[in-house]
């Protein structure tokens, strides 16, 4: 659902960015060339190229869209860490019975909360109380941490996805404007030669930027997911596991 909404979303954006530049290039007179050439980079002259540079927004907004929702999700599964789910204190130790009666009660809190630290928390106990080995739990909460990353993984492929489309079609303007600028080589008509040169780059010029940009928010959702799990696991050795008493 989330995903047609951002599409949707993307389109209505595109479609507006196109509109204004469409919209100022009609009106800006052509004596002011330079701020005629701006809104053409922009995608001003939508048949002359311009949707070229809509599918490049469209795709931008979507990834922006997709990153948001994403960091979203992070920052609420970050609210477990202050939700004291177990005790913190350094002096506090877990007795077995202490890790049984732990295991029901986090099972009640992760229906009511799903959150992956939660979700942590339950498996480790129950795997405690059924091998009641240190090493056992420790390697159990390395697994599932990594496949919480894994399933992250996969939720971020659209935009990896999206990511690599941005430049790829800067890349298809370039092509299509320098087809065009051969085929019509021969009439020796240079304004129509240098407009569709001016597609082949533009095109290009606004993609690379967009991508440059895209890729930030994409590196900082790969690094806040990454540091995510790894507090998860820190979390859970540090305030569950080195706090079990064996005796």
């Amino acid at each position: 659902m989330n995903k047609f909404k951002f599409i949707t979303k993307a389109f209505i954006f595109s479609a507006i960015a196109l509109a204004v530049a469409g919209l100022g290039f009609k009106m800006t007179p052509e004596s002011f060339s330079s701020i005629r050439r701006v809104l053409v980079l922009l995608g001003g002259d939508f048949w002359g190229g311009g949707y070229i540079q809509g599918l490049t927004y469209f795709a931008f907004v979507w990834a922006y869209f997709e990153v948001s929702e994403r960091l979203k999700g992070i920052k609420a599964e970050r609210r477990a860490f202050k939700m004291n789910i177990i005790p913190t204190n350094e002096k506090h130790v877990f007795m077995k019975s202490d890790v049984h009666d732990l295991k029901f009660r986090l099972s009640d809190l992760n229906k009511k909360h799903p959150l992956l630290l939660i979700e942590l928390l339950k498996k480790a106990c129950f795997k405690f109380r059924s091998s009641e080995s240190l090493a056992e739990l420790m390697e159990i909460v390395s697994i599932q941490v990594e496949i919480f990353k894994d399933k992250a993984e996969g939720d971020q492929s659209t935009i990896r996805y999206l990511a690599w489309v941005i430049p790829s079609i800067g890349f298809v303007g370039t092509v299509l404007g320098i087809s065009h600028s051969l085929s019509i080589a021969n009439s020796g008509d240079m304004d129509r030669i240098t407009a569709a040169l001016g597609v082949a780059f533009d095109t290009t010029l606004i993609a690379l930027i967009l991508s440059i940009v895209i890729m930030w928010f994409v590196h900082d959702l790969q690094e806040q997911t990454d540091r995510l799990h790894s507090d998860l696991k820190e979390f859970v050795i540090e305030n569950l596991i080195n706090k079990i008493e064996l005796s």
